[in-house]
């Protein structure tokens, strides 16, 4: 695209497209009428051509956002790899270095679940190829870098040699099916507890035992910002 950050008309395009999130997660871009986009935009029609001059001109725009926000913010998130060789009784300090690095890299994985929805990403590839691969390589950059995280620890001995790939498919399909209203009441659960208990359950998994911190007070806390920010977005 040929704007540039410090471009008003850029800056307002963003702003514009981003009011699109919610629907286009829940819908993607195929079902997307212009005059619908005109009003979750919150503007008129003629001014929506102004800025966009089709619905391909949305779905690049916001597209390209979110290219950028994995490809920077995200991978930013995502932990370092693990390389300082551990003690052989962990310290207090290891093992809140070790449970803290863990904890970041499954907030960024649920995070990669939340934003693109499998609604999303199965429209997009069906709409607009091109964007899909473009969207899929920066994803993918992320993803190799959690798993670079957990090939270093299964080196140190710090986690069990677990499939890296695997973990992240698998924390991706269930936090999507935590989100489930309907499956939530079902199994008569909060979607808070199902979190919490999902995120213990993965540590158990990952972690050899004397490695394990058992104190999951700073992901509760988490968890509850989570869903409050979940219920604001819709």
């Amino acid at each position: 695209m040929s704007e540039t950050v410090c471009d008003p008309l850029f800056e307002k395009r963003e702003k514009l497209v981003m009011r699109l999130m919610p629907y286009v997660q829940k819908n993607g871009f195929s079902s997307l009428k212009m005059d619908d986009a005109a009003k979750y935009m919150d503007i008129s029609k003629p001014t929506m051509y102004k800025y966009f001059a089709s619905k391909t001109e949305i779905a690049e725009c916001l597209i390209d956002k979110f290219v950028i926000y994995v490809s920077n913010q995200m991978l930013a998130e995502a932990p370092p790899t693990l390389s300082s060789e551990p003690l052989s009784q962990p310290s207090a300090e290891e093992l809140k270095f070790y449970n803290e690095s863990f904890a970041q890299a499954f907030k960024l994985t649920i995070k990669l679940s939340f934003y693109l929805t499998d609604v999303l990403l199965q429209d997009l590839n069906g709409t607009y190829p091109d964007l899909y691969a473009k969207l899929a390589q920066a994803v993918e950059l992320c993803k190799n870098k959690l798993a670079d995280y957990f090939v270093s620890g299964i080196a140190l001995s710090v986690f069990y040699p677990i499939n890296a790939r695997i973990y992240l498919t698998q924390v991706d399909l269930v936090f999507r099916k935590l989100l489930d209203p309907k499956w939530l009441m079902l199994q008569n659960i909060t979607m808070k507890q199902a979190l919490m208990d999902f995120y213990k359950t993965m540590k158990h998994q990952v972690f050899y035992e004397k490695w394990l911190d058992e104190d999951n007070s700073a992901m509760g806390l988490y968890f509850d910002k989570l869903i409050t920010g979940m219920r604001s977005y819709d």
